[in-house]
This record gives C-alpha cells, structure tokens and sequence, in this order.
C-alpha cells in the first residue's frame, strides 16, 4: 500500500463553496473543516434545528437510484454525496467535518474537480496514527442483470471500469486507475456526470436534475454528444469516479476492483458484501467506518 493511503490526514483550515444541487436545484453551501484524528467523515446540516449529523459509512445509504443519498437514524438525509467522496478520498482526507446549510451536495461543474481543488488549497496536514485497511481472502462479487462488480484480493487498491452502450458515440469505454500511481485531480476528478437525453427529459418530469446543465453534465443525444469531452473515455471515467465514491463510503481495500455497467445502487452493495468478506487490518477503526 502507498504510504500516503496509510496514514491519517484533515485540513490545514476551513474551505468553502456554494452551488447550487444537481437534482434538487437549490442553493447550497459547502464547509469542509479540520477534524481530530480518529474521527472520521461526518456530515452536519447547518440548516437544520440542534445540526444534526449524518454518518459516512455504508449503512447509512437510504437511495441510490441517480446519485447516493445517506440518513442519519432520525431521518436526517444528504443527498449526491458520490463525487465530494471521492475527492475527499481521492486527495487522502481521512478526518473533517463536511458541513452543508441545504439537503444536497452542489454539483460544481458535475465532476469532483472542484472539490479536490478545494481541499488542496487548503491544504492537507499529516495526522497520527494510521488509516483502517480491508483485506479479503478470497474474491467478492456482486450482480444485477448485465451488470456487475468483483473485488479480487490485491497488494493494493485498484480499479478498472468498462461501460458499454449501443449508442455509436458511446460503444465500448475503458478506465481505469491506481491510487498512488495516478494522480486523482487529472486523471479521474474532471469526468463530468453523465446522462442521456431521453432520460434527463425523465428525470425533469420526476422532479430530479433540477440543477443540471450542459454545463454540468455530458449529455447523449440522437446525434451525440451534446458538447466536447474532456477525455475520449469521460463517459467510463466518471463511472468510475461514480464508483471510488461510493466505496469510500467503506475504509480502503486491498483489492482490484473491477466493474462492468455498473451504478450506484451496485456500487452500494460491493461496498456492503466487502464489509462482510473482508478482514480490517487495525483493532479500532477510524476514518468514519465504524
């Protein structure tokens, strides 16, 4: 395992950001602040009587049709919480309080770049004590229809993504990436959220991606891509962003996590059956998965 996803990390001070919610539409400002070793990721509804907090962990997952919704047990829910995950563990934060005055994460520019280039300039400080591992001893898979998930025990995190569509601007997308050999800001936080028109026209009736855009979003038409990608694979790459989010919903694995069309709603429940597979490699655990 690379040294830097052993050992425990916060900010060196408060940083801020405001948006508005990919499917909510309302405006929404975000706190990220330092927190104590040990301690772990917390949510905190500032909008809300007595701020009530809410668990980064896998059991806390209520929804995760469109985007991953967590709920604390009076009821309390944050929603879209996936791409602010990933930066957070994608640039090594163990421990902060991610405080939010509205139900929704903002969606920035519907990738995790904003918000990894919002803790980086913080700054990010070194901490005492090491980071909870997962290890398995044998392969863990999960399966839903054509999709499915398989996490093979491994030196080291790993993941390796391939999306297929019948669409002809889409086909057969490939990604993959390493944490401590790839760097997360360039190679995997700018993949923007991905949707197809016919089914943001959908979500729109239901009420969702009330905050979306082309802007925010790569958007599949009849004729395809709406605007220019950032990567010839952005559509791959974020669904594996999709992924190294919600599985930061558990402490670190040692395992090559492979994935074929899958979404959140699998993403959750890899992340669970690791959970029951898998052996933690420290007596107490911290980083919020207890």
């Amino acid at each position: 395992m690379p040294e830097a996803l052993l050992s425990q990390a916060t900010l060196a001070r408060p940083a801020a950001l405001s948006g508005i919610g990919l499917h909510s539409g309302k405006p929404v400002l975000l706190t990220v602040e330092p927190a104590p070793p040990d301690s772990g990721l917390r949510f905190i509804r500032t909008d809300l009587p007595g701020e009530p907090e809410i668990p980064v962990n896998a059991g806390a997952v209520c929804r995760s049709s469109f985007c991953t919704t967590l709920r604390n047990s009076a009821g309390v829910e944050v929603a879209t919480v996936e791409h602010l995950l990933a930066a957070v563990r994608g640039v090594g934060v163990t421990n902060a309080l991610l405080r939010l005055d509205g139900p929704e994460v903002p969606v920035g520019d519907g990738s995790a770049a904003v918000f990894a280039g919002l803790l980086a300039e913080a700054g990010i400080v070194r901490q005492e004590g090491e980071v909870s591992v997962l290890t398995l001893d044998r392969p863990v898979a999960v399966t839903r229809g054509e999709a499915s998930l398989v996490a093979i025990p491994a030196e080291a995190p790993r993941f390796t993504y391939v999306f297929t569509h019948p669409h002809p601007a889409v086909g057969v997308q490939l990604a993959e990436f390493v944490p401590g050999r790839d760097d997360f800001r360039t190679e995997l936080a700018p993949a923007r959220t991905i949707g197809f028109l016919a089914d943001i026209e959908r979500m729109w009736a239901e009420g969702l991606a009330l905050g979306g855009s082309l802007e925010c979003a790569v958007v599949i038409g009849d004729e395809g891509y709406a605007a220019p990608l950032r990567f010839p694979n952005e559509v791959a790459r974020h669904k594996l962003l999709d992924l190294f989010g919600d599985l930061a919903l558990i402490p670190p694995v040692r395992a090559h996590v492979l994935g074929l069309r899958s979404g959140h709603a699998l993403n959750a429940a890899l992340a669970e059956a690791v959970l029951q597979a898998a052996i933690l490699d420290r007596e107490v655990s911290c980083g919020g998965h207890r």
